[in-house]
C-alpha cells in the first residue's frame, strides 16, 4: 500500500485525498502557534521587560513530553501492529509490552519519584533523554516478541518515568505559583503535539522502510531535539537563575494558602494516610487504564474491523488535536475551578467516547468519538498535577506522584490484558470497551469521597 492510498481517509476531514497531509500538518502547526500565544500576556515578570525564564522551562518540558509520551501513547500502537505481524504474536502477547512496562513501573516509580524532590529533576531528565534514545535503538534490533517486551518494559518504562510527567511537572510546579495550572497545561500540550506528529511520521517510516528503521530514525530525531534542551536549558529551581517563582509577590493569595502541606515535607506514612491520596489515585488509575489501553490498541482495533490502516493514524491525530484543546482549557481552568469538577468532566467525556467505540460504529461516528476521547485524555495531566500540588504542596509533589504511580500502575496493567483477551477470544474489542466504560463510572463515584477543602494546610491535617 503506497503512502497516497494510506491517506484516503483524509476525505473525512473535508479535503481531497492528495491534500490530506497538508491540512493535518497545518492543524497541528496552528494549534502549536495558538498554544505559544495563549499566555503571551503572562510571559513576562511584573515590572520587567524580559521573558520570565520559567517559560523556557515550560518549552523544554513540552518538547521532552512531545517525544517520550508522544511515542509511548500515540505512535507505539502502529509499531505494535508491525511487530505483531513480524513475530506472529497474538494480541495478548503484543499487549504484554505495555503490561510488563506497568509492572516495572510499580518498582521504579517509588524509587525515582522522590529523587525529583531530593536530588535533581533536571539530572533525571538528562538521563531520561539519553535512555530514550538508547531504548529506541535497542528495540530496533530485537529478534522476538519476548525480547521486544523485555526491552520495552525495562528501558522505555525507565525513560518514560525519568523524562515524563513526574519530573517535568515537578520542575514546572517549582517555577510557577499563580499561573501554575496554565503552565502545567501548556507543558502537557507537548504530548498532544507529539500525538499529531509522531503517528503519521512513524507510519510513514514503517511503510517506506520498516519498523526497525523507523525506531532508529526517531532515536536520531530525539537526540537532536530533546537532549540539548535537558542539558543546557532546564534548571531545577528559580534560585538557580537568581529568580523567584512566578507569582511569589502574591504570597498572601488564596491560591498559595490552599496548597496543603506547602513549605514542609510530609513523610511517606503521612501521605499514605491521607484519604485524598487514595481517592485521587484510584480515580485517575481507572480513567487512565480505560483510555490508554484503548489508544495502545487502536491500530489493532482498526485492523479487527478490516478498515484501511490509514484510519488508525487519523483517529490518533484527532485524539491528540482535541487533547491539545483539553489541556489548554482545563490547564487554565485549574487555577479557577473546583478540580473535582474538572475530573468529573474528563471522566464523562471519556465514558462517552469509549461507549461509542464499543459499538464498532461507522467512520463518521468514529470521527465524533475520537475528539470526545481526546478532550478527556487532554485534561488528565493538568487536573491530576493540580490536585496533587493543591493537596500535598509542591515540596511533596515528586514524592506523592512517585507513591501514587504504583497504585495507578496496578490499575492500568489489567486494561491491556483485558484488551488482548477480548480481541483473541471474540475477535473484537467490544467487551473490553464496555468494561472500560464501567470502570470510568466507578471512578466518578469515588470522587464523592474527595474533599479538597478538608485540610488546614499542615501535615497534621493528614488523616
Amino acid at each position: 500500500m503506497n503512502f497516497a492510498r494510506r491517506n484516503l481517509t483524509g476525505g473525512a476531514f473535508g479535503v481531497s485525498p492528495g491534500e490530506s497531509r497538508a491540512p493535518l500538518l497545518h492543524l497541528w502547526e496552528q494549534g502549536l502557534a495558538e498554544t505559544l500565544m495563549y499566555s503571551r500576556g503572562r510571559l513576562r515578570q511584573k515590572g520587567g521587560g524580559r521573558m520570565f525564564y520559567g517559560w523556557w522551562i515550560v518549552a523544554s518540558v513540552f518538547v521532552a513530553q512531545m517525544f517520550v509520551v508522544g511515542f509511548v501513547q500515540y505512535a507505539f500502537p502502529f509499531v505494535l501492529v508491525a511487530v505483531k505481524a513480524e513475530f506472529s504474536a497474538s494480541t495478548t502477547e503484543a499487549n504484554l509490552a505495555m503490561t510488563a512496562s506497568g509492572a516495572v513501573g510499580l518498582v521504579l516509580s517509588p524509587l525515582l519519584g522522590p529523587l525529583a524532590d531530593r536530588w535533581s529533576a533536571k539530572g533525571m531528565m538528562v538521563i531520561g533523554g539519553f535512555l530514550l534514545v538508547a531504548a529506541l535503538l535497542v528495540l530496533s534490533v530485537t529478534q522476538g516478541i519476548a525480547q521486544f517486551v523485555i526491552v520495552f518494559a525495562v528501558m522505555m518504562c525507565a525513560a518514560n518515568i525519568l523524562l515524563g510527567p513526574i519530573t517535568g511537572q515537578a520542575i514546572v510546579s517549582r517555577w510557577f505559583t499563580t499561573s501554575r495550572g496554565r503552565a502545567l497545561g501548556l507543558t502537557a500540550v507537548g504530548t498532544s503535539v507529539g500525538g499529531l506528529v509522531l503517528p503519521d511520521l512513524m507510519s510513514h517510516w514503517i511503510e517506506v522502510w520498516d519498523w526497525r528503521m523507523g525506531l532508529r530514525a526517531l532515536a536520531g530525531l530525539t537526540a537532536v531535539c530533546v537532549i540539548p534542551l535537558t542539558v543546557f536549558v532546564l534548571r531545577d529551581q528559580p534560585s538557580d537563575k537568581g529568580l523567584e517563582p512566578e507569582g511569589a509577590e502574591n504570597t498572601g493569595t488564596d491560591a498559595q494558602a490552599q496548597e496543603i502541606g506547602s513549605g514542609q515535607g510530609l513523610s511517606m506514612a503521612e501521605i499514605l494516610r491521607n484519604r485524598s491520596f487514595w481517592v485521587i489515585g484510584l480515580s485517575f488509575g481507572l480513567l487512565i487504564m480505560s483510555y490508554s489501553a484503548f489508544l495502545s490498541n487502536i491500530g489493532l482495533y482498526v485492523e479487527s474491523m478490516s478498515l484501511d490502516p490509514g484510519v488508525g493514524p487519523r483517529l490518533i491525530q484527532l485524539v491528540a488535536l482535541f487533547g491539545l484543546i483539553g489541556k489548554i482549557a482545563l490547564g487554565a481552568a485549574t487555577d479557577r475551578i473546583d478540580l473535582r469538577m474538572g475530573l468529573w468532566v474528563a471522566l464523562g467525556l471519556a465514558g462517552i467516547g469509549l461507549a461509542i467505540f464499543s459499538t464498532e460504529p461507522s467512520l463518521v461516528m468514529m470521527w465524533v468519538a475520537a475528539p470526545v476521547l481526546g478532550l478527556a485524555s487532554g485534561g488528565v495531566l493538568p487536573v491530576w498535577a493540580g490536585m496533587v500540588a493543591r493537596c500535598f504542596g509542591t515540596e511533596n509533589f515528586g514524592r506523592t506522584m512517585g507513591l501514587m504511580s504504583p497504585l495507578i500502575g496496578l490499575l492500568v496493567m489489567p486494561g491491556f490484558i483485558i484488551a488482548g483477551w477480548s480481541a483473541d477470544t471474540t475477535g473484537s474489542f467490544t467487551d473490553a470497551l464496555q468494561i472500560y466504560v464501567g470502570a470510568i463510572g466507578l471512578a466518578g463515584l469515588l470522587l464523592f469521597a474527595l474533599d479538597m477543602d478538608s485540610t488546614d494546610g499542615s501535615a497534621a491535617a493528614v488523616s
